[in-house]
């Protein structure tokens, strides 16, 4: 999207309509093994999950975005 469309968004954009952004439910599982956590997201949708739609990271590197806002 360039400059000027952008600017054209509302402040606070719906994700589908205005972003073109297609939400999908996902689950969280949580994992420690000696003290490190980590996350894996896996999708609710059973296509996705055949298709190897799934990631995995350190509790670390993730962070809710409304609490960064």
């Amino acid at each position: 999207m360039n400059g000027s469309l952008w600017k054209q968004l509302p402040s606070d954009p719906d994700l589908e309509g205005d972003l073109g952004y297609e939400i999908d439910e996902w689950d969280v599982i949580r994992a420690k093994k000696n003290g490190t956590g980590r996350l894996m997201f896996l999708p609710k949708d059973e296509e996705l999950l055949r298709d190897d739609a799934f990631i995995l990271a350190g509790s670390n590197s993730v962070c809710n975005v409304e609490d960064r806002v």
